[in-house]
């Protein structure tokens, strides 16, 4: 690979931090609470999408259900009351942000503010990144670029000099969109799901070696 790379975006949940399925956990309360008819065989389809999309989308294929903000707030607060404090790091990525730690790094998830800070200190990886933008800084949420593209401006880099790192189907097309060589990581969803990722790996230890490679490190 080309060493024009300088800086790495790196999504968060099922990326760098093991909370997607904690996440589908607090949807799974939401839902058998609200009598919505939507099971843990559905949601693939949802990872990677901010919740705010998610929610929207429900409300209107089940109109007679609670407005998108009531259901919003009921998974959000499963999701801080009940599973928060069980996130922990995918394996490989201290050890690899301690060999990225010199490289402009950070965060681009569709995860609210409070998640998002709450997530990355209690792991304790915050350090390794010069800013985090959420679903609460963006206007358009992913697969539309715009999250990529405001992380890129975090670290003073453009798009083609930055490494874009996604679990998610929605992920991968908007760290493309905004101009970014993409990494698809098969830790949430199937590997020929990401196929539309620039290379596709198995797991985050895959990845860090990669990226280790990519860097000279």
């Amino acid at each position: 690979m080309s060493n024009l790379y300088r800086g790495i975006i790196f999504d968060m949940d099922g990326t760098l931090v093991d909370s997607e399925n904690l996440h589908i956990a607090a949807w799974l309360q939401m839902f058998r609470d609200n009598n919505i008819p939507i099971y843990e065989h559905d949601i693939e389809d949802y990872i990677g999408v901010s919740d705010v999309l998610i929610c929207e989308d429900i409300a209107s294929r089940f109109p007679t259900m609670k407005d998108a903000k009531t259901l919003l707030d009921e998974k959000r607060h499963y999701f801080r009351t009940s599973a928060q404090s069980m996130v922990k790091l995918i394996p490989g990525v201290n050890d690899g942000l301690q060999r990225l730690r010199h490289i402009p790094k950070a965060v681009a998830t569709m995860s609210s503010r409070y998640e998002a800070d709450r997530s990355l200190e209690f792991t304790g990886i915050r350090q390794f990144f010069e800013g985090v933008v959420t679903a609460d800084d963006v206007k358009i949420h992913k697969p539309d670029p715009e999250c990529y593209l405001n992380a890129c401006k975090i670290i003073n880099l453009e798009p083609n000099y930055c490494i874009g790192i996604e679990d998610s189907v929605s992920g991968i097309s908007s760290s493309k969109s905004a101009g970014l060589f993409t990494i698809g990581v098969a830790n949430t969803v199937s590997f020929d799901r990401l196929s539309h990722a620039d290379i596709v790996f198995n797991n985050t230890i895959e990845v860090m070696d990669y990226l280790a490679g990519v860097f000279k490190l």
